[in-house]
């Protein structure tokens, strides 16, 4: 058996039943209304300049905003939207609600009403929430007003309607949940998996409401906008060798019933070719492209993580990104979906495979920078059966 396809085969073993184990972020703190994480501070063992945390939120400029959302495509943020989610910005901090809980406040409301305070819904369902007065949410007319809808969604001493329903403030550990979780853990919705592709509209639509702008706290240049770009995507599934520079792709690999997805190299590929830079869809071509970084303290935000499953360049089986705040975003394997993963040092599965990584962005704040106009990878953006078997290798 080729030694390509063994690899491949023993990593998607690996993959298959470790679980892709996640753990969640705790700890952080609230710095002039950004939430600054441990490695920002230096906790985690770096120099302490990693960048702008990856769950900081921002509002990344312009008349408008407008992002991509997994499954929906092209979104614009209209002013009646903006509005509503002022007040329900505005509410949490009052409430002294962290920016992990504005951020599902949003994400909420953008599923439920599109952010719009409508008096229509499923069964008795109204407003921006659509909380139901037969559920003990409070009358129609209460609900109605954005304000109080706002302060029972999140609860905590200021619950216009206790004991029920809890809102986010009393649902045990939310801030250790992944947010579409969170909000599910409110909403008791029949579609508990809605709430997640809306997270990075709702951190930019935060960033507005709270007038964070992204270049005020370093989240700016190519950096930003190539971690904008892989988070754009939150979500969307796994396809083996899908992805190129515009977005998920169809491949004969995607699983029954999924019409488009990325594969690992397929992602970081979409990701830099926003900013220009050209990436093989191959990891192969990926390690080899920028500059080195040997040590994981050393990863700067938007810098390629590599994966290997004996410790050798020829066992790279897996690529992902650098978000900071020990956070790393990725397309896993087949049957999930583009995620953040949390606490990846403290994560023995992944800093077991961890080879190094590599550097492609002058402004990711090293002076080790590697190239900002274009990838020395040598590969294009295929979904050739070559690629397949060295790409991901976690099927």
């Amino acid at each position: 058996m080729d030694k390509k396809v063994l690899i491949a085969i023993l990593a998607g073993c690996s993959f298959l039943f470790s679980g892709c184990g996640v753990m969640f972020m705790t700890g952080a703190a609230v710095i002039g209304g950004t939430s600054i994480g441990n490695s920002a501070l230096g906790a985690d063992g770096g120099d302490g300049d990693g960048g702008v945390p990856g769950g900081t939120v921002c509002d990344p400029g312009g008349e408008k905003l407008q992002t991509s959302v997994p499954g929906v495509g092209q979104y614009t943020v209209t002013e009646e939207q903006m509005g509503n989610a002022a007040i329900i910005v505005h509410v949490g901090e009052k409430t002294k609600v962290p920016d992990d809980g504005l951020v599902i406040a949003i994400m909420t409301a953008l599923q439920e009403s599109q952010l719009r305070n409508i008096d229509y819904g499923d069964r008795d369902s109204v407003g921006l929430f659509q909380q139901r007065p037969s559920a003990g949410w409070g009358s129609v007319e209460e609900i109605m007003d954005p304000n109080y809808s706002a302060m029972a969604f999140y609860g905590g001493p200021n619950h216009p309607s206790p004991p029920n329903p809890r809102g986010l403030l009393g649902v045990p550990n939310w801030q250790q949940m992944d947010k579409g979780s969170a909000a599910q853990a409110v909403q008791v919705s029949a579609f508990p998996d809605a709430y997640a592709k809306w997270e990075g509209v709702a951190g930019q639509i935060v960033g507005r409401a709270k007038n964070i702008k992204c270049t005020d706290v370093g989240l700016s240049g190519d950096v930003g906008k190539v971690i904008q770009a892989a988070k754009s995507q939150l979500g969307v599934d796994y396809c083996w060798a899908g992805g190129n520079a515009q977005g998920p792709t169809y491949t004969s690999d995607c699983p029954s019933g999924v019409s488009k997805g990325f594969d690992c190299s397929g992602l970081t590929l979409y990701a830099y070719a926003q900013v220009g830079i050209t990436l093989g869809h191959y990891t192969g071509d990926q390690w080899n492209a920028g500059s080195r970084v040997g040590t994981y303290s050393a990863l700067k935000p938007g810098d390629l993580m590599f994966w290997s499953t004996d410790g050798s360049v020829g066992g790279i089986h897996h690529v992902s990104m650098y978000l900071g705040n020990d956070q790393m975003i990725h397309a896993p394997r087949t049957g999930k979906t583009v995620e953040i993963v949390d606490h990846v040092s403290a994560n023995s599965y992944w800093m077991d495979q961890w080879i190094g990584g590599t550097r492609l962005l002058k402004d990711s704040g090293s002076s080790d920078s590697g190239s900002s106009g274009s990838g020395s990878g040598s590969g294009s953006d295929s979904d050739s059966d070559s690629d397949k078997q060295t790409d991901d290798g976690t099927d």
